[in-house]
């Protein structure tokens, strides 16, 4: 955020934003939970003050691939191509105006922007050497490690103790250190690659934070902070920090733009791949609800399509229909599964735009097309406040919905005939490599307990199978287990043998890890479910599937 000193930013990315905490954090909450494994003085040099002519935020200055370049976020720098970057010459002391940068590139979609420095105050060009030797007063850069991602035994965990560093308004130019936790991990896809977006956290950020530095106990930068909500009745706050990974995976797709002149307004776009996939659906198949997972929100002001459209949400569509033959009524609908407000945005085949608030006396939004022709529906689910990312299910159906409890939730079944999540896999005795793994989202509303299956079976899945093993050949043991991503979710395992029968885990694993291990097991096909034992959690993690048997 710059400081108050710009009016853009007050008007347009400072003021705060309902949001409906789910968790309450107290002020003592605060405090690392763990020691830094670094010098807080000696890092606090790589948290720069970036200043332009209508304001000032917060970067870091990093030296990567032999250049030295500040990052941070987009709408701090938006409109100039020219910076002065202030540092800390004495960590005790206010930052002092020393390098000048020049804007290396920004994301159109993602909120940040990479600056070079190049020269000193004086106009003289700026080395390596002399940014590693103290040769500007004695100002260093400190080696801070980047948080890419890609160890997967490394990754960024609810619960992990962070560390804010950047230069609030109310700070008369001093850097500000403030601690606290990552409440939570927002995955996303991007290119087709799952990865972090935002990280959640608890940390005091205050305006002029934007652009700044996030460590994890390790020293690792993990993410820039971008925003600040606020509950207003409780004065409960949470902070988005743009991840590291997401921000690292852009650089390296060379998707930067160079130009604030090509900068263009964002707008939904559906010739953008969908980020939670197509489903295609005939005359038979829509007359039973179709139901999916969805995270609601985004970052584009959908009011510009007019239409009594409003809320915000991602360029890319949410999900594609591909309806193959016309029907007499067609309803979509989104429920959260939290009491939170969200939109409805459908492009209908025709390329007419279709919106919807609040259905009945629900926030739940719907629409129903009377007499819908076959084609391709883009469908979008909006947050009404920018930035809120609300999870909940979409349900497609042949007929009208005007409510919730039309859809059944209760009496939701699995079932082994739909089209899986993840794919599906052939492996035969003794398949290599082993174990065969897949990366799932656990969860749904399928209430597991309530359906018969087994007497062990418990959580909540989706009615749709995760992923599908086709099984050929003999041998003595089949396991399959998975792993969440944080080891304090707690998950489910369903599987559906080929004979039909309905095996289930909870905790039989470490931790709260499901595992079913099944022995000399049957040829043929295996539906799989991996649930939460929480109604309306998702969780990502990885499904394990091995000849071996499990180490408990």
């Amino acid at each position: 955020m710059h400081s108050p000193t710009s009016p853009r930013t007050i008007s347009s990315l400072l003021a705060p934003l309902v949001w409906l905490l789910i968790t309450s954090f107290a002020a003592s909450s605060g405090a690392l939970a763990q020691a830094p494994a670094y010098d807080v003085d000696e890092v606090s040099r790589a948290a720069v003050q970036v200043h332009v002519d209508d304001g000032s935020g917060s970067g870091t200055l990093l030296i990567v691939d032999n250049e030295a370049l500040v990052f941070t976020n987009r709408h701090v720098v938006e409109g100039f191509d020219d910076a002065t970057i202030a540092v800390l010459v004495d960590v005790n002391a206010p930052a002092e105006p020393m390098f000048k940068a020049t804007l290396k590139g920004f994301s159109p979609a993602y909120d940040f922007a990479v600056l070079k420095l190049t020269t000193d105050m004086d106009g003289n060009a700026v080395s390596i050497s002399q940014l590693r030797n103290g040769h500007f007063d004695g100002f260093t850069v400190p080696d801070i490690p980047l948080h890419d991602g890609e160890d997967k035994n490394n990754s960024v965990r609810r619960g992990d103790s962070i560390a804010l560093f950047g230069y609030p308004g109310i700070g008369d130019d001093e850097l500000v250190y403030t601690t606290g936790i990552i409440s939570s991990v927002q995955f996303g896809e991007y290119e087709g690659q799952r990865m972090p977006m935002w990280y959640r956290t608890n940390a005091e950020m205050s305006p002029g934070n934007s652009g700044g530095m996030a460590l994890n106990a390790r020293g690792e930068f993990i993410g820039i902070p971008t925003s600040v909500r606020t509950e207003y009745e409780t004065g409960g706050r949470l902070g988005s920090l743009l991840a590291v990974p997401l921000v690292m995976a852009v650089i390296k797709d060379n998707a930067l733009t160079t130009s604030w002149d090509d900068l263009q307004p964002e707008k939904l776009d559906f010739l953008q791949s969908p980020t939670f996939g197509s489903i295609t659906l005939d005359s038979v198949s829509v007359q039973e609800p179709s139901m999916t997972d969805i995270l609601s929100g985004g970052s584009i002001d959908v009011s510009y399509l007019g239409n009594s459209c409003t809320g915000y949400a991602s360029a890319s569509p949410d999900l594609r229909l591909n309806l193959e033959d016309p029907v007499s009524s067609l309803s979509i609908m989104f429920v959260a599964l939290e009491d939170e407000d969200t939109t409805l945005i459908v492009n209908t085949p025709d390329g007419e735009w279709h919106c919807n608030d609040d259905m009945d006396d629900s926030l739940d939004p719907g629409l129903w097309f009377e007499n819908a022709s076959a084609g391709q529906y883009d469908i979008w689910v909006g947050s009404y406040y920018s930035e809120d990312l609300i999870d909940g299910v979409l349900a497609i159906y042949q007929g009208t919905l005007e409510s919730s409890d039309d859809l059944g939730f209760g009496d939701s079944t699995l079932d082994w005939t739909l089209d899986t999540y993840a794919g599906e896999t052939s492996l035969s005795a003794g398949f290599k490599p082993d174990p065969h793994e897949v990366e799932l989202i656990a969860g749904g509303i399928v209430d597991v307990s309530s359906g018969g299956y087994a007497e062990a079976c418990t959580g909540y899945a989706s009615s749709a199978p995760d992923y599908r093993l086709h099984w050929s050949g003999t041998t003595g043991t089949l396991s399959f287990l998975f792993e969440a991503d944080d080891s304090d979710d707690d998950t489910v395992l369903i599987i559906s043998t080929p004979n039909t029968d309905w095996l289930c885990d909870d905790d039989s694993y470490t931790a709260l890890n499901p595992l079913i291990e099944i022995s000399n097991p049957e040829e043929g096909q295996y539906d799989i479910w991996v649930g939460t034992y929480e109604s309306g959690e998702f969780v990502g993690g990885t499904l394990r599937i091995s000849e071996m048997p499990a180490t408990r």
